[in-house]
């Protein structure tokens, strides 16, 4: 403050402006004559105006605690928040809430819709969950589709319950992102503090393993942590290790599941299936390894894995008379989307001398969501080269009918989710005649998977389906035993032909023998 002090009693009027300044100053004295002291005259100094620079800092202090996108706090902020109401919990003796957040889908979104179609859906998803929070509650949005929630003074569970439903409940209406309608889930995970952890990074870590049993049982919901979710998750740590050295100790093993023409009885191709002889748990289906081998980066060295495997096994096959059998390999997206996928596939035939033709590559319909166009383009090469392409599991995925109009598509296979329905050789299951007349009306080959019973194989049979894999005929089988089953068949071409060929039985009752 600045005092005028020239007396007179004369009023004097200032303009007053609120500033930030920086002062260096000091002070004026006037000596009297005999020098022996200093009569206070007056203050030198220069100001700055630092008002700028301090609400720079300011931006700069708040920006370093939220998040810029969602203006959220962010992960530092919220542990801090955390810690606070760690603190305050354990001196009232109350119970907190702590909630991890996973959108399901979100991927999906920004790779159809771009990045910053991505980044308006965040930003609608946190404001709708803000509006879901008490007093006190504290969102933040950890990183990528990740959000974190502490609920402090919970008087019971139901109370973090209640405010997980009302999440779900927010995220199930529509989004408009630019005329564009989009519907999201999410997956989430609570623990409670003090059972499920006392410390930050327990209580994060434990409510990150609940969201991630969610997600395993069908995602779109929630789930309170528990002491057995941790031995599940050790497990799949201890399934990931052990896969690595799965590869360098050849525990690896491909088995065949024939497929059958039914207007003959012979097979006509076989569907290549991954097993693992785990030194443990026994002999492992690739359903059970897999997704931990696409979710750790190892689907890239499985999979060139399984190029060699095949090839190495096809020499085998064809010289056990097998040579006009196709060979059904599944490929994973992951290694389609590498740009070196083709030149391994003619690489790998021309080193074991197999013909293209007697390869098949399986996709899923999924397969078309991820980068159609460049899909199209390696699917093109195959074609070009002599491989065929099947749509595994018809009907089941996301894409449009369009598609098989763009893609080089040789083969449907009905899933075995459809026909595992039919029941009665007479019923109406119009789900399979559309997929029928739609193979039929494109002129594509067709093979019906998971065929397990008579009455499936005869329904199939009538209604324009030929070609069929499935327990009714052949379990899927280890090589050598594919090898007999084939060597059988060649010793019985020279006998008559069977009267139906859905009695078959020999080459089932062969393969579980064999």
């Amino acid at each position: 403050r600045l005092k005028c002090n020239n007396g007179g009693g004369i009023e004097r009027t200032f303009s007053n402006t609120l500033m930030t300044i920086s002062l260096n100053a000091i002070g004026m004295h006037i000596p009297d004559h005999e020098v022996k002291r200093h009569e206070f005259f007056g203050t030198y100094g220069v100001a700055r105006d630092i008002t700028d620079r301090k609400r720079a800092e300011e931006v700069i202090s708040y920006q370093a605690y939220h998040d810029i996108l969602t203006d959220l706090p962010n992960r530092m902020l919220f542990k801090d928040r955390l810690g606070l109401a760690v603190i305050q919990a354990k001196r009232k003796l109350t119970e907190l809430a702590v909630m991890f957040v996973d959108l399901d889908r979100f991927k999906l979104v920004n790779d159809t819709l771009g990045h910053v179609k991505g980044d308006e859906l965040l930003q609608q998803v946190a404001l709708r969950l803000k509006d879901c929070l008490r007093r006190g509650d504290t969102l933040a949005r950890q990183g990528g589709d990740e959000f974190t929630i502490v609920l402090p003074e919970l008087r019971d569970r139901q109370d973090a319950k209640a405010i997980a439903d009302k999440f779900l409940e927010s995220l199930h209406q529509p989004f408009d992102l630019d005329g564009h309608e989009v519907h999201i889930s999410a997956s989430i995970g609570i623990a409670i503090y003090p059972g499920d952890g006392e410390t930050i990074d327990e209580l994060l870590r434990h409510a990150d393993i609940a969201m991630y049993q969610v997600k395993a049982l069908g995602k779109n919901g929630h789930s309170f942590y528990h002491n057995s979710m941790l031995d599940v998750s050790h497990q799949k740590i201890a399934l990931e290790q052990s896969l690595r050295k799965a590869l360098e100790q050849n525990e690896l093993e491909m088995y065949y599941q024939p497929q059958v023409d039914v207007a003959t009885g012979r097979i006509i191709g076989a569907e290549g299936l991954m097993r693992w002889n785990h030194p443990q748990r026994g002999l492992l289906s690739a359903g059970e390894f897999l997704p931990f081998a696409e979710d750790n980066g190892l689907m890239l060295p499985i999979s060139d894995w399984m190029l060699g495997a095949l090839c190495r096994d096809l020499l085998l096959w064809n010289a056990a008379g097998g040579e006009n059998i196709r060979l059904s390999l599944n490929l994973s997206p992951q290694y389609l989307d590498r740009g070196d996928f083709f030149e391994k596939m003619r690489g790998a035939l021309t080193r074991y001398g197999i013909s293209p033709a007697q390869i098949e590559v399986e996709i899923t319909e999924n397969i078309c969501i991820r980068n159609p166009q460049y899909a199209i383009d390696q699917l093109n090469k195959l074609c070009q080269l002599g491989v065929s392409v099947a749509i595994d599991d018809f009907g089941t995925g996301y894409s449009s009918l369009s598609y098989l109009h763009r893609f080089p598509i040789h083969t449907i296979k009905i899933d075995q989710s459809f026909v595992k329905e039919i029941h009665d050789e007479q019923g109406h299951y119009p789900v399979i005649l559309a997929i029928i007349s739609i193979a039929r009306g494109l002129g594509l080959h067709l093979v019906a998977e998971g065929v397990e019973t008579d009455v499936q194989a005869r329904y199939l049979q009538a209604n324009g389906c030929t070609t069929m894999q499935g327990y009714f005929y052949h379990r899927p089988i280890s090589l050598p035993n594919f090898i007999n089953v084939l060597q059988l068949e060649r010793g019985d071409q020279l006998e008559p032909p069977r009267p139906h060929a859905l009695h078959a039985v020999p080459h089932h009752m062969t393969a579980i023998q064999a």
